[in-house]
């Protein structure tokens, strides 16, 4: 009995893969050896492909770069959704949330898209493409936090400073734990962060307005 053949692939559909195989290289790539050394070299060997392949897909390294960083959110987004759709079936929500936020900023995908933010620190053009990208993203997220009502117990205008104050905890603690690994001291900061905003909690609902 012959083999069923497969159909042949569109030619959109073969674009898709190699632009899929290249970022996610370069996810990679950026993650492990960092923004500089993230070359067209590196990331086409990680990929599989040649330099001609990317730049038939990308006109710049850069194209590719935002590209990447697109991919980055989109995929964060969707896992930040998930989890905060989640919540309500949670016996303790707020602790289910940050336990989320910190791991996220342990993965692959935040350490590459946090080298991409310092270079953007002194790359105008990256920064001035990536912006509103990000701008987007977080946007997304503060509404999902705000859907899930994880926060509800604080006031409306401190539920994102909030969320910002414990991502960029969590943010620098991954770049530390880097280098100087600390479980024990990582469980007493949850559990104090956690009582902290308990405490914050119940004070701003019996603080008079």
């Amino acid at each position: 009995m012959s083999e069923v053949s497969r159909p042949r692939r569109t030619q959109q559909e073969r674009r898709a893969a190699t632009v899929a195989k290249l970022v996610d290289a370069t996810i990679a790539a950026i993650g492990e050896v960092g923004y500089q050394r993230t070359t067209v070299q590196e990331i086409c060997g990680r990929a599989g492909l040649s330099a001609g392949a990317m730049f038939r897909q990308f006109d710049t390294r850069l194209d590719l770069i935002v590209r990447t960083a697109e991919e980055i959110f989109a995929r964060q987004l969707v896992g930040y959704r998930v989890t905060m759709e989640q919540l309500g079936a949670q016996d303790n929500p707020l602790d289910v949330a940050l336990r989320f936020l910190r791991q996220a900023q342990q993965s692959t995908h935040t350490h590459s898209l946090r080298e991409i933010f310092l270079a953007a620190r002194s790359d105008t053009e990256l920064r001035d493409r990536i912006a509103p990208i990000a701008e987007n993203y977080y946007r997304e997220i503060v509404a999902a936090l705000e859907a899930s009502g994880v926060l509800a117990d604080f006031p409306a205008d401190l539920r994102e400073p909030i969320f910002f104050m414990m991502l960029h905890l969590f943010s620098g603690e991954a770049v530390v734990r880097g280098v100087y690994q600390r479980p024990d001291l990582d469980v007493t900061v949850l559990r104090l962060v956690e009582d902290m905003l308990a405490v914050y909690a119940a004070h701003t609902a019996t603080a008079p307005n």
